[in-house]
């Protein structure tokens, strides 16, 4: 009895398989023609939520500045910086100073410590006066796009402090952020 049931069963699970796979088909061609590809509503359209509302291609020019260090490079290529003379700069130096970039263009702040909340409060504690470094990015001409000053790192020590030129909001940001910009200039300045 059994294998009258089970051999019954075989056409209609073949049938199956057969009208799948010509469904299958036809969405492929479907596609083709039309010229559509499957949208994977799943997936979470990117959006770039950092301070640099340019894209970071458009930077042309970056000031460094920690203490007494300064250092201005200049965009020779996508991710090849040298200093405004020409002089090159290393490999490394570069690739830093163009993921830095990157970074303040899609890194966004985990917090924004509104002015108003910091009424009263002792500003020392952020580390932004003096600053641990500042950059500078320019598209074009002398006044720049985006000034960020990167201050102390928050209690638990994933944050840092960040604020930028014109704003008297504090931005609460990941730590590795400022560390770019950081290692960026140690490259560029003791190689």
């Amino acid at each position: 009895m059994r294998c009258l049931v089970a051999s019954a069963m075989s056409p209609s699970r073949n049938t199956i398989s057969v009208f799948v796979a010509i469904a299958a088909f036809t969405y492929l061609i479907a596609m083709v023609l039309s010229g559509t590809q499957p949208v994977q509503r799943q997936l979470a359209t990117f959006e770039a939520k950092g301070v640099l509302k340019t894209l970071p291609e458009r930077i042309r020019r970056v000031e460094l500045s920690r203490g007494g260090d300064r250092i201005t490079v200049v965009r020779m290529g996508e991710k090849t910086w040298s200093l405004p003379e020409g002089a090159e700069i290393s490999t490394e130096a570069s690739k830093r100073v163009s993921i830095a970039v990157q970074m303040m263009h899609t890194a966004g702040p985990a917090r924004v410590i509104r002015f108003e909340e910091l009424a009263g409060v002792d500003l020392a504690g952020f580390e932004l006066d003096p600053p641990r470094i500042v950059a500078k990015l320019y598209e074009v001409g002398e006044n720049p796009i985006l000034t960020a000053s990167f201050g102390g790192y928050n209690p638990d020590g994933f944050f840092q402090y960040m604020r930028t030129q014109g704003n008297n909001d504090v931005y609460l940001i990941s730590r590795f952020v400022g560390e770019e910009w950081v290692d960026a200039l140690d490259k560029i300045v003791h190689p």
